[in-house]
Order: C-alpha cells, then structure tokens, then sequence
C-alpha cells in the first residue's frame, strides 16, 4: 500500500473519548482517520450506494466513491429523526437504521473490527454462555425467560440470592445512567414478575465478589481493569465508590476467552467477569461494543493505540 491508509471510524456524537482515541492513534502512525457519527444519517450524513450500473456496487459519500483500507464499528447510533414527522417517526428511524446497514455492506471487501453481522450474532447472550461452558469458564447459574412462575421458582432455588437483569443496553457510557442497572431481586419484587410476559429477563444466582474485572479485548490481547468486590455494589456502573486498579489475568483464563472471542468471532469486545473471594473466575458477559474509556483514561491502558494497530495490520495485509 503506497498512498496514505485511510480507516473509517463509525461512531456517533454522544461519544467523545475512545473514537477519538483511536483516531488519534491512526494518525501517529501516518494513517487518516475518517470519523463518521452515525446519528447524522440521513438527515446530515450524505451516504448513497449505487449498484447494478456498468461499475461494481459502491458507496459514496457526499456524491463521490468511499475509498477505505478498514474499518471500525464503534457504534451504529439510532438516527436523530425529525419528531414533527409524529406517526410516522418510528417508521422514518426504523428505516434509516436498515439503510445505514444495507449501505455499509457495501464495504464488504474490506476488513472489519467487527463486521456488523457478527457483532449483532455475537450479542445473543445465551450463545455466549453455552459457549463460554463448553469452552471451560465457569458460568453463574442462569434463567432467561418470560416465565413468572420460572423466575420465582429460580429465585426460590437460589435461596433468594438472585439478580435480574437486561440483555441489551439501555444507555452505553463510561459509567451508568439512563439505563436499567442489574439488581438484586427482592422476596418483595416476586408479585411484579407478571411484567415479564412483556419484557423477559435474564435473571442469575448472584456471585459473591472479590473483584470484578473490566477486559477490553483487542485482537487476542487483554486490557484488565479491577474494581474491589466488597466497594463496587450489584452493578459497578451505577453503585462503586472503587478506583479502577490494574489485574492480570491468569494464563488459563486468557486462553479460554482467546478461545470464546474466536468462536464468536470478535476481534474487539468488553467481558465482564468476577473474581470469587476462592478465587474462581466467573464470566458474566462480552459487550462487542462495550465501554473500555475508563480504562484508559484511569489506567493509561494503550487500548485506542491497540485497535489502531490491528485495524492497520489488517489494512495492510
């Protein structure tokens, strides 16, 4: 590759850190960072594809041909439509979204951390808990249902020691808030369970705790932040008066997540696990677009350089 590498960078512009981040690794490496913000599409972000013409499919952007060497998939936010559209908002926001992701296949021949279809396969949280069993990290107990009667049941099983949860995130940030946080179910909550005929939950038998790990995953390498057990509350975004510290990870947990981030296919990804007071790792989830500014930011990990690195490597391959 002669010419100056060029990666595309989709972000969006509630996110001011880690894109930024990584962009500004690109560019001490003599690479350019094309940032995109995702929420500007359709109203200003100026993308069209073109295909079945005497040239091969092509995305342009602002009228001319999108030439990128990689591409990184930070975030692809939910478009800022228009509200006096009134009945017909949701329709306007559902097909911008599907658009934007009809538009950056397009991109197809191009390497991906992560292509888009991979990371949506890799967010089924119970694919990644059979798969993190069979491959030998030890998982908390797990219900996911819609069940009143099943949850209760559990919540019986566990002696009342259970957490419920979402599967999705509400409001992604380097700490919580605006979202729903994981919490302990209370024998008072059993007669509210009748809501889950219209939102089902993950609900787990809840781990004690002597750590609870942050890894921000990059092409096989792991960057580990810690928070202490006893200070970080159910759910460390939202309760922790702890300060990120520095762990290193056993080699033979390293090489089993090696082997969960390959089967799912993720070059990137935040994994949440928890250290038992015995000492046992516990894996809890893998966000593929999970927040790791934090770590960064308070531990000086080199995460934006890393990604940079490999969205290079791959460029260049």
């Amino acid at each position: 590759m002669n010419r100056e590498a060029c990666v595309l960078l989709l972000s969006h512009r509630q996110e001011p850190f880690c894109t930024a981040r990584v962009a500004g690794a690109l560019e001490a490496r003599g690479a350019r960072a094309l940032r995109l913000d995702t929420d500007d599409f359709p109203a200003e972000l100026r993308l069209s594809g073109e295909l079945g013409g005497p040239g091969e499919a092509r995305l342009l952007l602002n009228g001319e041909p999108l030439v990128v060497d990689a591409a990184w998939l930070w975030r692809l936010w939910p478009p800022r439509i228009d509200e006096r559209l009134g009945a017909h908002a949701e329709a306007a926001r559902r097909e911008s979204a599907t658009c934007l992701r009809g538009l950056l296949d397009l991109l197809a021949d191009v390497p991906w951390i992560d292509p888009i279809d991979v990371n949506r396969n890799a967010e089924n949280k119970a694919r990644q808990l059979r798969l993190a069993r069979a491959l030998g990290l030890t998982i908390p107990p797990t219900l996911i249902t819609a069940d009143p009667a099943a949850a209760r049941g559990f919540f019986e099983a566990h002696g009342g020691r259970v957490i419920a949860k979402l599967q999705t995130a509400l409001a992604p940030s380097m700490r919580g808030g605006g979202g729903l946080p994981t919490r302990l179910v209370r024998r008072e909550d059993l007669a509210a369970l009748d809501g889950l005929r219209s939102c089902p939950m993950i609900f787990q038998r809840y781990v004690e705790k002597a750590r609870e790990l942050r890894v921000a995953w990059v092409d096989g390498r792991a960057f580990v932040g810690a928070l202490d057990g006893a200070r970080c509350g159910v759910d460390w975004r939202y309760e922790s008066t702890a300060s990120w510290e520095p762990h290193a990870l056993p080699a033979e947990v390293h090489e089993r997540l090696a082997r969960l981030m390959a089967r799912l296919g993720l070059r990137q990804g935040a994994i949440d696990l928890i250290v038992a007071p015995d000492g046992e790792y516990v894996f809890l989830e893998v966000n593929p677009h999970g927040e790791w500014g934090m770590l960064e930011r308070d531990l000086g990990l080199p995460i934006g350089a890393a990604l940079a690195e490999a969205l290079l490597r791959s460029a260049r391959s």
